[in-house]
């Protein structure tokens, strides 16, 4: 094993503990977090949840650029020989589209300013709409492609592995 093999490793496993963190993190946050402190009103829970939030903001961010830098990497490492089909350029595509489309929805989240205002029940979605908005939620919706991002992520590899054995 040469000093570029321990770079690359160092770089993949960098990259792995940066999505875990993120994606470990919004677990938490959504199915941990956020039903524990909805039984709670007061004035502590709302602040603690804003400094949780601020630190959260800081960890993510971080995530953010090493898992751009990390991701320029390897796909440089993997695309340059040219011995990689078509199947794993596209589901790098699919995999890049989702991970922008994450990108774009933090964003969009923290720069909506609008306050939350509780809505007339008459004009809440009703039934399996209803479910589906709360599923599909900004961060619920970044947790759900982060976990599709993880599964591409492992069938890239696989098809790497293939391509490289043969």
């Amino acid at each position: 094993m040469d000093i570029t093999d321990l770079f690359h490793l160092f770089v993949r496993w960098t990259h792995l503990v940066s999505a875990g963190a993120w994606v470990g993190g919004s677990i938490f946050w959504i199915l941990v977090l956020n039903p524990s402190t909805r039984q709670f009103n007061s004035d502590f829970i709302s602040q603690l949840e804003g400094q949780i939030s601020i630190e959260f903001r800081g960890l993510v961010d971080t995530c953010i650029f090493v898992l751009l830098t990390t991701g320029a990497i390897m796909t440089f490492n993997r695309l340059t020989p040219g011995n990689i089909g078509y199947q794993y350029a596209l589901i790098l595509g699919l995999k890049i589209v989702f991970v922008a489309a994450m990108f774009y929805l933090i964003r969009a989240k923290r720069q909506s300013k609008t306050p939350r205002v509780k809505t007339n029940s008459n004009n809440n979605p009703k039934g399996g709409l209803r479910q589906f908005t709360k599923i599909a939620s900004n961060y619920n919706l970044v947790l759900i492609l982060g976990l599709l991002v993880y599964l591409l992520s492992d069938l890239l590899n696989m098809i790497y592995m293939a391509t490289v054995s043969n």
